[in-house]
This record gives structure tokens, C-alpha cells and sequence, in this order.
């Protein structure tokens, strides 16, 4: 259950007058005044935005003066190790493996077997011989004639005169014996431009063939040559499958250059690979370049959007807080900055200043002061604009970005300063260990050991930079942190000494509602440690006027006595004004002055009003004794606003009222702190605060046992509370 006016409280919120100047205003009051709030976060966004833009667009690399075809007029060495594909050179050797692929060929085992293939055409040749010899011709040259005009190759007359002289069974045995010889010569490819070879490598298969008459052997050779032909049919489209494969199949062509390495000596001429690879470390990016400008604008528009919106979804503290905002920026800008000049002296020097970029702290310090959400989401932010300026190599983006998220957990609930070291180092740790593994696949062992040490180096100058730029944040833009709160919290504190000299019954009334209301928090889960601070500090204005307050008098006679109720509510109500100027003057985060200016809220002094209402009833009517201005005896401050606000004013009444008790006894504690808390909710005390019902009973219930504890050794048991409490042991 929620209070009535929280809704109202919240109302007020979201409808800030900053968001709105003025209703009925100009379109441009509205939405562009440096009064409006939406304006404020566009400006800073704009701002932001130019800023980064700019500081990375901008080109610091100096002109060395290589020019393609040109004498170089000093040795460069490579400043990083880098690998990269050559395009043009992978592009030629894909070329060369195409061209090299030769056509493919199919066997045709047709050309050799069907019906007019070449076995079919020697037996028609021996069987036609065989015909034509038992023919009766007038002379042996019109058989031959004719013999000739029945055969389709140019065959000379010898050899048609050899075929005719054979006998059937010598016809026989020649023809199979060469069909045999034309299996054998045409059993595998013959592409096109292979038969001349092949028909002159008959002649020599013929006279190897012992089963070949001598006298035959030529007549076989030319029977053989005249009916050979290719028995590989071209195979275009498994021609160009092969040819894409080899292009695909190509590796690319990789160029490595190692740290150190010369690339072009003095003297030597620049050709188009030293071009190549000098562009690739960075050192010919000279110029203003329109794409790479569009590049950086547009990365840096989605990932600002992503960050502010990010903020605006799980940090609305920080989105509806200009100053935060602006506090996010400037860590960002000055981090960019910081990244744009580490990757300047990598292109001018050596590759390691990439590797000593302090990215973790700007996390740690996101993370301390605000949360770690919040220095996640600006880790991406640096780690993206990090690629960007180390020549568009992600790599260590990544790198980077788990060394920043790891650093945030590890500084999530540090509260005091040598955290941050340990935080640091093993972070560096960390960092150490991805530099490792980045280096660990291509790296030498010397620069492996290089950068695993640079990476400890990078995590503990980072914490130094994060401690060292912690106080300024603080003081700047008067941020409250956790080690700040800490440092308020020891007692060895100039003003908490102060107040221990000038007024030591309210340094220990201080030190036990401190304590209280720390405890409370805790028990609902608000800011212990601010409440905590906030405690200690809030009756520094007792410090004026120290025996004008009971807790001081030490068993002297009360002032208050010889004084007037009105002049002793205005010396009581003047002790938040006067602790809250002290507090000012002294630095005291406005967080913690926000606290110890509502403390009271705007309830009234009820000792004091009573006192001054008794002695108006006795000169007035007695049917008229409310004639008194109540308000007149209220605190003039406002009420709490914010849970830890509402801790302590529950705590510091409870603690002052106990005291009061002559005789304390637990129920009378207990019955004590349950009537101030529920006259505080019937006086509307914490009707802005945004606590509930169920945390002001667990508020009641952790003061009620801690004032039980504080108070025990000086409770006066009867013998029955005793006998219980010797029970309860």
C-alpha cells in the first residue's frame, strides 16, 4: 500500500515544470529553451554527438611523402602486425587456377562400337575383301577398281591388293587381330588433338604384334590410321564447374606484415604493394574523406541512440538527471579523446600504445558513480568508437568491451579507495589474459610477453586514473559515491570532531540514530550508507547554540525555562537551517544536505506548542484553547522526500523519545517507537517519501530491537521481566 500523495509526488515528476516552461508558449519554448529539460538532453546529446564525430574524423596523421612511382624519402617500419587480403593479387591467382584447369572429356564407347563405329568399318574392310576376292574380273586391276570404289577411305592400291590376296582363313585371323589392335589403341580418351599422335604411335604397336605377318603390317597400320578417331567428347558444362571450383577453391592471397617490419627503405621506388600495405597500417590516411566521415556519423548516431535509450530504460535516474547526463558525456568525450591519441601514437610509433588505451577505467568510474549497468552500456560506446579509430580493426574493440564489463563487476560495491586497486588489478589480470589470446595465434613469443605484461600495466594505470579522477567528478559535479559517503563516515572527520567538542550529547545522539537508520535501510533495502552519513550530520546546526538542547545540558537547569514557547521553537527550528549552511560551507554533497534539511519534515514541536497552548488557555476562554496557530510551531522545511529522508526522521524521534523515558522497559520502547510512527502517518510526515506501508513496519520492528540493544544495560527489569528475559537466554 502506497500513500495517497506518492501518486501526487510522482504526478509532479513526470510533469515537471522544466519539461514544460510554458504550456501555452512558443513551439520553440518548449522543446529548444535551455529551460526545458527535453532541450537540455538534446543538446547534450547534439553535443555529444559533434564532439565524437569530430575528435575522431579529424586526421592527425602526418604526410610521410610516398608516392606511387616515386623515390621515398625515408624508411618507414610497420608500426602494428597486421594480415590482409590482397584483392588484386587473389583475383590474379583465381585467374591463374581457371586458365590452368584443362577441358574435360568424356569417352564416347559409340565411336569405337556402334554401328558405324570403327570395328564396324575393319570388318566391313576384311569382309568386302573376302567378297570381292572370289568374284571373277576380267583383269586384277578392274577388282581393285573396283574394290576401291566400294570403300570409303582413300586406301592405296597396294594395300587393297594385299586385303584382296588373302585366303578366308588369313582374312580371319588379320581382321581380329586387328579389331584386337583397335581395341587396345582406342580402349581410353583420344581427345581431338591427340589422334596424329596416336596414329603415329600405330606403326610402332603394329610391328610389336608378333601375330602380324610381316607382309601384313603394313596394311593393318594403314587400316588402323584411316579408321581412328577421338573417343573423348568435350564436356562443357563439367568444363566450367571444374573452373569455378578452382576459383573457389583459390586460398586468397594474405599479406603479413610483422611489428617492425621495413616496408619501404629510403630511396627505393614506391610501387602499388607498399602503397597497398602502408594504407592497410594507417600511414597514407591523410585527407578528409567523406565516406569514412559518413561512416563515423552514422555508427555513432545508432550507438548514442542505443545508449541514451538504454539509460532511459534501466537508468531513469540518470536520464532524468541533466547533470548526470552531462557526467556520462564527459567521460565519454574525454575517453574518445584519450582512444583518438593512443591510436595517433600507435600510427607514429610502435602498436603497443593501443594496447595501454585506460578503457576499464572509464567502466569503473560509470560503474562507481552510478551503477554497473550503466558502465556496461558505456563500454560498448567506447569499445565501437575504439574500432573506429585503431583503423576500423574491431578486434581489440572486443577485447576491450569484456575488459570493461568485467572491470564494472568487479568495482559494482566498492566503497572505498583501495578497492578500486584490487578491482584494478585483477581486471588487469583479465586483460592481460585476452591480450594473450589474441597474440597467442600469429605472435612471436617476444611480443605474446610484450602485451600479456602491457595488459597488467594497462589494468593498474587504469585504476590510478579512476582514483585519481574520482575527486574531481565528485567535486565538479558534486556527485555523491560510495567512497565518498565512506570517507564522511569516520568519525575522524573535522566536523564530526567539531561536533564532539561543541556538543557531545549530539555526537552520540548522532552515532545512535546513525546506526539505527543504517540498520533500517538495510532492512528495506534503501541506501544504508547515505543514511548512514546523513545521520551523522544531521544535528550540525546544534553546534550554535549546543545547551539550548536537552541531549547537551549535562544536568543543568533548562534554559528553556526562562524563555517563551514561541522564542524556544524558533532557537529549536533554527538548528536545520544553521546545520544546513554548515554542511554547505563545508562540502557536504547536496545529497546528503537534501536529507538533513527534511529531517523533520514540517511537523510540529510538539513539547513547545503544547507549553505555549497551556498558557493561552489560561488567559483565554477555556471553550477556546485551539486559538493557537499550530503552524506556528511547525518545522519550516519540508517533508521527507525520499525514503532514506523518512529512515531518519523515524530514527532520530524514536532515539530522542526512549531517551526521554525515565524507566525503560521493552513494551515501553516498543509502545513508544508504534506511537511516533503512527502520529508522524497521521500528520502526513511521509506522504511524499516513496515507502510504503510494509517498510515502515519493517522500519518499526528493526527500531524497536535496536534501541532494545542499545538501551539494555540501562532497562529496569521487574522481577517477572527478569525471569522472561533469563528464559529467552
Amino acid at each position: 500500500m502506497m500513500f495517497s500523495k506518492k501518486i501526487k509526488n510522482q504526478t509532479r515528476e513526470i510533469v515537471n515544470p522544466d519539461d514544460h516552461v510554458n504550456n501555452k508558449g512558443s513551439f520553440f519554448s518548449k522543446y529548444f529553451s535551455l529551460k526545458s529539460s527535453f532541450a537540455q538532453k538534446l543538446y547534450i546529446f547534439v553535443l555529444t554527438f559533434a564532439v565524437i564525430v569530430s575528435i575522431l574524423s579529424y586526421n592527425f596523421t602526418p604526410d610521410l611523402g610516398i608516392r606511387l612511382g616515386e623515390a621515398s624519402p625515408r624508411t618507414i617500419k610497420a608500426n602494428k602486425s597486421i594480415e590482409f587480403e590482397d584483392a588484386a593479387k587473389t583475383q590474379e591467382d583465381r585467374n591463374r587456377r581457371e586458365i590452368e584447369v584443362e577441358d574435360i572429356y568424356n569417352y564416347d564407347p559409340g565411336v569405337l562400337n556402334n554401328t558405324e563405329g570403327v570395328l564396324y568399318q575393319i570388318r566391313y574392310f576384311f569382309a568386302l575383301a573376302k567378297i570381292i576376292s572370289k568374284k571373277v574380273f576380267e583383269t586384277p586391276e578392274e577388282r581393285v577398281d573396283y574394290f576401291a570404289s566400294l570403300i570409303a577411305s582413300d586406301y592405296s592400291e597396294e594395300d587393297l591388293k594385299t586385303a584382296l590376296a588373302l585366303d578366308f582363313e588369313e582374312n580371319n585371323m588379320l581382321m581380329n587381330e586387328t579389331l584386337n589392335l583397335a581395341k587396345s589403341i582406342m580402349k581410353e580418351n583420344i581427345k581431338p588433338n591427340d589422334v596424329d599422335a596416336k596414329k603415329v604411335g600405330v606403326v610402332k604397336v603394329v610391328e610389336n604384334d608378333a601375330a602380324v605377318k610381316a607382309e601384313d603390317k603394313n596394311l593393318v597400320v594403314n587400316i588402323l590410321q584411316k579408321n581412328l578417331k577421338p573417343t573423348a567428347i568435350f564436356d562443357p558444362v563439367a568444363t566450367e564447374k571444374a573452373r569455378k571450383q578452382a576459383r573457389e577453391e583459390t586460398p586468397p592471397h594474405i599479406v603479413t606484415v610483422t611489428e617492425g617490419q621495413t616496408i619501404i627503405s629510403e630511396g627505393d621506388i614506391a610501387n602499388e604493394n607498399d602503397i597497398l600495405i602502408l594504407n592497410k597500417l594507417g600511414l597514407l590516411n591523410t585527407g578528409f574523406n567523406w565516406k569514412v566521415f559518413s561512416y563515423i556519423g552514422l555508427i555513432n548516431i545508432v550507438v548514442l541512440v542505443i545508449f541514451y535509450f538504454y539509460i532511459y530504460k534501466f537508468n531513469k535516474n540518470i536520464f532524468n538527471n541533466t547533470k548526470k547526463l552531462l557526467i556520462t558525456s564527459t567521460i565519454i568525450i574525454i575517453f574518445i579523446a584519450l582512444i583518438k591519441l593512443f591510436t595517433t601514437l600507435s600510427s607514429f610509433h610502435l602498436n603497443l600504445w593501443v594496447y595501454l588505451f585506460p578503457m576499464i577505467a572509464a567502466s569503473m568510474l560509470c560503474s562507481i558513480i552510478f551503477d554497473t549497468r550503466a558502465g556496461i552500456i558505456l563500454s560498448l560506446v567506447l569499445a565501437v568508437n575504439f574500432g573506429i579509430a585503431a583503423n576500423f580493426d574491431y578486434q581489440l574493440s572486443l577485447i576491450y568491451f569484456l575488459g570493461g564489463i568485467f572491470a564494472t563487476f568487479m568495482v559494482s560495491n566498492v566503497s572505498q579507495r583501495n578497492s578500486i586497486m584490487k578491482g584494478g588489478f585483477f581486471s588487469s589480470l583479465f586483460l592481460a589474459f585476452l591480450f594473450f589470446i589474441v597474440n597467442l595465434i600469429g605472435g612471436d613469443l617476444k611480443s605474446i610477453l610484450l602485451y600479456t605484461v602491457l595488459g597488467i600495466v594497462n589494468g593498474v594505470v587504469s585504476a590510478i586514473i579512476t582514483i585519481g579522477l574520482l575527486p574531481f567528478i565528485e567535486s565538479s559535479f558534486r556527485v555523491v559515491t560510495a567512497m565518498g559517503l565512506l570517507e564522511l563516515s569516520h568519525t575522524d572527520q573535522p566536523l564530526l570532531k567539531e561536533l564532539l567538542i561543541n556538543a557531545p550529547g549530539t555526537y552520540n545522539h548522532s552515532l545512535l540514530v546513525s546506526h539505527l537508520a543504517e540498520s533500517c535501510a538495510n532492512a528495506i533495502g534503501a541506501d544504508g550508507l547515505l543514511v548512514k552519513v546523513a545521520a551523522l550530520y544531521h544535528d550540525l546546526g546544534k553546534m550554535k547554540r549546543p545547551e539550548y538542547f536537552y541531549e547537551n545540558q549535562m544536568n543543568v537547569e533548562n534554559i528553556h525555562n526562562k524563555l517563551n514557547p514561541s522564542m524556544s521553537k524558533n532557537i529549536i527550528s533554527n538548528h536545520i537551517k544553521d546545520g544546513v549552511e554548515i554542511a554547505i560551507k563545508n562540502k557536504i554533497p547536496k545529497k546528503v544536505v537534501e536529507i538533513i534539511s527534511q529531517h523533520h519534515g514540517n511537523s510540529v514541536i510538539t513539547y513547545f506548542y503544547k507549553k505555549q497552548k497551556d498558557m493561552e488557555a489560561e488567559k483565554m476562554l477555556a471553550s477556546n484553547p485551539d486559538a493557537i496557530m499550530e503552524g506556528h510551531f511547525r518545522y519550516p522545511a519540508r517533508k521527507p522526500q525520499t525514503r532514506e529522508a523518512a529512515i531518519l526522521m523515524l530514527a532520530d524521534t524514536a532515539e530522542a523519545a526512549v531517551r526521554s523515558i525515565e524507566k525503560i522497559t521493552p513494551k515501553k520502547i516498543e509502545q513508544m517507537v508504534s506511537d511516533i510512527i503512527k502520529s508522524k502517518i497521521a500528520d502526513e510526515q511521509l506522504s511524499e517519501a516513496d515507502i510504503t506501508i510494509k517498510e515502515i513496519n519493517t522500519i518499526k520492528s528493526t527500531l524497536i530491537e535496536g534501541l532494545i540493544s542499545i538501551y539494555h544495560t540501562r532497562i529496569s527489569y521487574q522481577d517477572t521481566g527478569l525471569k522472561i528475559l533469563s528464559q529467552q537466554a
